[in-house]
């Protein structure tokens, strides 16, 4: 028997780090917009006729084999893995293949799709119907759990959903508002946005909580900011809900402009060269995916511009991720 799940990454426009818990209860509420696209994550479950277990990470070419599931590593790059495995026991001996396509580092949410994909496999196998709400959750925790700081939940999101994502967050955990006419949205905003990849890897845990503790220390005017980054996420929504693509840009860039100052690394040096060369070809904005410092830069232009905008960062130095929108979310194929 064989399991195949397929789970898609995400490019983050708005309101990013307003999804951490308990972050976004301190701030009243948060909000994040987000799409999802084709570069995806994928885990095949095989049963193995002999006892224990064997992980292998194609894409890291990492392999592991545990006899049992108290063997397997709890550090290293397969922890993520081995922890979802040793919280989700399998009901019979595995040996778990897992692919991630974004480079790592990228800021696109890939180990957060990789694991809601085998959280969503290991269920499968219990024939588990665990709700979408409760998978997010079980996903979170077991990454906040590995990595040993908060774990935001719009990337386990929109790997479960697909599609543009508008998010609010609040007591009740979140809600996630349905786009009218979809499939539409996706064809154009697919013509206006460049997906590159800046070859700069990074850390998202780490600059998220040294945000989250500054929000809490009241430190600078973190607090102010955070809720700017909120409330141009809401107008993003907003925009989007009505199809007004002019706004999308500059609501965009407004974003970028105050998430670059919220702690030292989120913007670099190279970065902005490779800013200012899209900007230069006509593109209208630009921000990194993620919690920045590197990984993964989106950027918004005129269609009419977008081929003079992918040959003007790839001449800079970035690397071009041709990309579309996902409106599937994770996906599950037996075979015996």
């Amino acid at each position: 028997m064989e399991l195949t799940i397929t789970a898609p990454n995400r490019i983050d426009l708005a309101g990013g780090t307003t999804d951490l818990y308990p972050l976004y209860i301190f701030m009243g509420g948060g909000y994040t917009v987000n799409a999802a696209i084709s570069v995806s994550s994928r885990v095949i479950l095989k049963k193995r006729d002999i006892p224990g277990f064997r992980i292998v990470s194609e894409d890291l070419g990492f392999c592991t084999d545990a006899g049992s599931l108290s063997e397997l590593f709890a550090n290293g790059p397969l922890a993520l893995v081995s922890e979802a495995v040793r919280t989700f026991p399998p009901p019979y001996s595995l040996e778990i293949l897992t692919r991630n396509e974004a480079p790592a580092g990228s800021g696109l949410g890939a180990s957060s799709s990789l694991l809601v994909a085998l959280v969503s496999g290991l269920l499968n196998l219990h024939s588990s119907q665990e709700s979408t709400e409760s998978i997010v959750s079980l996903a979170v925790n077991t990454e906040t759990a590995v990595i040993g700081v908060p774990a935001g939940s719009q990337d386990h999101i929109a790997a479960l959903y697909g599609g543009i994502s508008c998010i609010r967050f609040d007591h009740r955990g979140f809600q996630r508002e349905p786009m009218r006419n979809e499939q539409e949205l996706a064809r154009k905003l697919e013509k206006m946005i460049v997906l590159s990849y800046t070859g700069l890897g990074r850390f998202s845990g780490m600059n998220n909580w040294e945000v989250t503790k500054n929000y809490i220390d009241n430190v600078g005017q973190t607090r102010e900011k955070l809720l700017a980054i909120r409330d141009i996420a809401v107008e993003l929504g907003n925009a989007l809900s009505e199809q007004n693509l002019d706004a999308v840009a500059p609501l965009v860039q407004k974003e970028w402009n105050v998430r670059r100052t919220l702690a030292p690394g989120i913007s670099t040096p190279e970065i902005e060269a490779l800013m200012q060369a899209s900007l230069s070809a006509g593109a209208q904005a630009n921000k990194i995916c993620g919690a920045g410092g590197g990984g993964c830069m989106v950027t918004l232009c005129p269609p009419n511009k977008k081929t003079a905008v992918e040959n003007a960062i790839a001449a800079a130095g970035g690397k071009i991720m041709p990309f579309r929108i996902d409106t599937i979310g994770t996906s599950l194929t037996a075979t015996r």
